[in-house]
């Protein structure tokens, strides 16, 4: 019973829970030091964190990590474009 409850996999939600933890730290830290590249910076950490979800959901053949995957993108561009001004003087 004890070697069950190690080899458990760690849950759905919680597997989203903590990659949109980790996003939610590295926009935050982008957007409020980068200045006014700071939410391109932060969609492109965003890129290379989908990635490794991707990888994983390969490795793991779980479907939850693609799905964090696209989750980190929309809110990730919905960062970007946010925090995006246009300067037309």
């Amino acid at each position: 019973m004890v070697e069950q409850q190690q080899n458990k996999k760690p849950g759905d939600l919680k597997i989203l829970g903590i990659n949109l933890g980790i996003f939610a730290v590295y926009s935050i830290l982008c957007v409020y030091t980068g200045g006014g590249d700071g939410g391109i910076a932060a969609f492109m950490f965003a890129g290379f964190h989908a990635f490794i979800c991707v990888i994983l959901a390969i490795v793991q053949k779980r479907w939850i990590w693609v799905l964090a995957a696209l989750l980190i993108l929309v809110i990730g561009f919905a960062t970007c474009v946010s925090n995006f001004k246009l300067d037309i003087r």
